[in-house]
């Protein structure tokens, strides 16, 4: 038994106490902390890393995160409890950040410098570099970022000189952050593209247990999962934009024209009501040749071609096939990473902390009642883990020859 999932769903003492006991029995274990992205579906794994900062809880000498999952390491590392939540309901919720009207009408993508700059020493919430420095003494952290020419995921030092310019590499999301992001001669974007788990790269570092803290639901087909509960890129999109705008309309009617915003609202309404007709007739569509997409996934699915064609010409980027092949080096890596944690190699244990089922806050554009629903969630399943697992992962950390 190498595999344990960990969710409130999932929850189940025999197998805690079984793979308890192999861990027990082992020699002492090379741990990695590994946290997914997700935007402001982060905001569950602030609180479960704020169950364990309570806890004084953290037997890792790895760490990695990819995109907001990099951010949330941030605040872990430097001993600061609740600066994930905040980030991520005041920073990313602000309109600075993030202005729906602004984006949609191609005036302003989305302003991730600003929220980083929020993070510096001068910004409204800095990270504790000092602090930061004393925990990685034996310990190395890496955030995930991917090389815009090669799509392959390259693993940056988190708090070096550096830093500000590996936060923005490892968070700029295509389509939403449109300005490059140039260091060491290369052009980056968001790890999430090429490692959205990056639980590969800490097995090829030598850990023996890894802990990943995600941001979505388990795939393993429990009874309780739904088709319904799968919702992707199209569905977030929709209803996001159906629900914001008549508060866009109210809050820029002093600078706005109020008869222009409702034109625009009522054109994309309509123009996501044709799209949804066209993504169920992808079913019948003729196989495309475009050798960027892969046929083997499910037409119903957000990665059929004709929807992200739609979804590029919405948001002003045509056809760029840079973008689709993005897409499909996500899709790829993404289902074979969930593959490498259902079933790991001989020598690697991995437990899954996961949501029990799809969160309630979206990637952009949440409420604050959903936000505070899923970091409470990643609270209490904090909580049960530390309950289950702290003991035995304190005692069997290699760590600690170090830390005597």
């Amino acid at each position: 038994m190498n595999y344990l999932p960990f969710s409130l769903r999932d929850f189940n003492d025999q197998s805690i106490a079984d793979f308890s006991s192999m861990i027990h029995a082992a020699p002492h274990k090379k741990m990695a902390l590994i946290v997914q992205g997700g935007g402001q579906r982060g905001i569950f794994s602030a609180g479960v890393l704020d169950s364990f900062l309570e806890h004084q809880f953290d037997p890792f000498e790895l760490y990695i995160g990819t995109s907001a999952g990099a951010l949330n390491l941030s605040s872990f590392i430097s001993r600061q409890p609740r600066f994930g939540y905040h980030f991520i309901r005041d920073v990313s919720m602000d309109d600075n950040f993030f202005n729906l009207y602004k984006y949609l009408s191609k005036q302003q993508p989305m302003n991730l410098d600003w929220a980083l700059q929020q993070v510096s020493p001068s910004g409204l919430y800095p990270l504790d570099i000092a602090t930061a420095h004393k925990t990685l003494v034996h310990r190395t952290a890496l955030a995930c970022a991917t090389r815009k020419d090669t799509l392959q995921d390259y693993y940056l030092p988190m708090y070096q000189q550096d830093w500000s310019e590996v936060l923005l590499a490892s968070c700029a999301i295509p389509l939403l952050y449109n300005q490059p992001v140039n260091m060491n001669e290369l052009q980056w974007v968001d790890g999430g593209v090429s490692a959205a788990i990056p639980v590969k790269e800490a097995w090829r570092r030598g850990s023996d247990l890894v802990v990943v803290i995600r941001t979505e639901p388990l795939e393993d087909n429990h009874p309780s999962c739904s088709a319904n509960d799968e919702r992707g890129i199209f569905d977030d999109w929709r209803e996001n934009i159906e629900t914001q705008l008549p508060y866009y309309i109210d809050k820029l009617s002093l600078n706005e024209s109020v008869d222009k915003i409702k034109n625009i609202h009522q054109e994309l309404s309509q123009r996501f009501e044709q799209w949804r007709q066209n993504y169920w007739e992808d079913e019948t569509s003729e196989p495309s040749n475009n050798k960027f997409i892969d046929q083997s996934v499910v037409k119903k699915s957000w990665f059929s071609q004709l929807n992200i064609e739609r979804l590029l010409q919405l948001t002003g980027q045509g056809t760029n096939s840079e973008i689709l092949e993005m897409l499909a080096r996500y899709h790829h890596t993404y289902r074979d990473v969930n593959a490498f944690l259902t079933n790991p190699p001989q020598g690697l244990q991995v437990i899954q902390i996961a949501p029990e089922k799809t969160l309630n806050s979206s990637a952009l554009l949440s409420s604050y009642e959903d936000l505070e629903l899923d970091y409470h969630q990643g609270q209490q399943i904090g909580e049960q883990f530390i309950r289950s697992f702290s003991q035995i992962l304190n005692q069997k950390t290699s760590l600690m020859q170090h830390l005597r």
